[in-house]
């Protein structure tokens, strides 16, 4: 009898994760980001994820995209709740955003952007998330950069 070797390969992602708490619909967020911090996120495609209790329904999450192209960052802002009002997350609670950053470790500030987005009116904390997302987190990113990959593209 033949032996099967299992391999798994931990998922390493390239994104920081920052939680935005803000009760604003994601539009009017992002107008506030862009006015605050001077920066252009712009709208781009949902992305489709599965609902988690049931597979064959298709949940939309709202997802906007700035970049610094100069200095190599990529900075995207997804709603957690689906337009059926689905939450993507479930913890922390009442978290609104996830706001995903692609940038250096050692070259970009994230405490000093999460204090300026602290000072945006109707955002009431943001903080790193990176280790209290929980299991699905890797299964998030990874659904994330495919869409990304694919959207980036065309």
């Amino acid at each position: 009898m033949a032996k099967k070797t299992h391999f798994r390969l931990p998922y390493e992602a390239e994104y920081r994760v920052a939680g935005v708490f803000c009760p604003e619909k994601d539009y009017r967020l992002c107008w506030l980001i862009n006015n605050y911090l001077k920066v252009n996120f712009s709208r781009r495609s949902d992305i489709s994820l599965p609902n988690g209790k049931d597979a064959g329904l298709i949940e939309q999450y709202a997802v906007y995209y700035h970049e610094k192209e100069e200095l190599q960052q990529a900075f995207f802002l997804v709603s957690n709740r689906s337009h059926n009002g689905h939450l993507l997350f479930h913890s922390p609670p009442q978290l609104d955003f996830l706001m995903l950053i692609d940038a250096d470790d050692r070259r970009f500030d994230f405490n000093g952007l999460l204090k300026k987005i602290r000072t945006i009116p109707h955002v009431t904390a943001a903080y790193m998330l990176d280790d209290v997302l929980g299991r699905n987190r890797d299964i998030f990113l990874y659904d994330f950069e495919m869409f990304i990959a694919g959207e980036l593209k065309s």
